[in-house]
């Protein structure tokens, strides 16, 4: 296994939205029955590909929402390639981009208890309350986000 991880580019898009897809987590665009999507965009400028070889193999991006605070968004491997460090990588990538854009905190939200434990256990998140969702996303029998914040200048990583 060969992976490597860059930046999103256009070309990308349709790959990472079936890998996202395969876990119910392709932005969708707002309609009249769902006006406020949990997301409806994948922003390539904040995104990041995981590629095994040339096969692309996971995906992950960012919202900014002001000068110090992002949400992290959209983390996702292809089931194939879980468990074999993928999403870590991915992950520090993104931490490692928002904390050279003066970020310092990281919001973050799931719906699955593993990566509630990831998060906390491997980049020492914290929980710190939940959100209802706004539609089935991800898990579609989960009604709620558990929120976490990372401090980004604690973290060492």
């Amino acid at each position: 296994m060969n992976i490597t991880i860059r930046k999103m580019i256009t070309g990308d898009i349709s790959k990472a939205l079936a890998i996202l897809s395969q876990w119910n987590m392709a932005p969708i665009m707002p309609s009249r029955e769902n006006p406020d999507p949990e997301r409806s965009s994948l922003n390539i400028d904040n995104s990041f590909v995981a590629l095994d070889g040339d096969r692309l193999i996971g995906v992950c991006s960012y919202i900014v929402h002001s000068e110090e605070l992002a949400e992290t968004a959209s983390l996702a491997v292809d089931p194939a390639h879980k468990g074999r460090g993928v999403g870590s990588m991915l992950q520090q990538a993104r931490l490692d981009e928002m904390r050279q854009r003066g970020i310092k905190k990281v919001r973050t939200e799931t719906d699955r208890s593993e990566n509630v434990e990831w998060y906390i256990k491997k980049f020492h998140y914290r929980k710190i309350g939940k959100n209802r969702k706004k539609h089935p996303f991800s898990l579609p029998t989960i009604d709620f986000w558990t929120v976490l914040e990372l401090d980004l200048e604690e973290y060492g990583g």
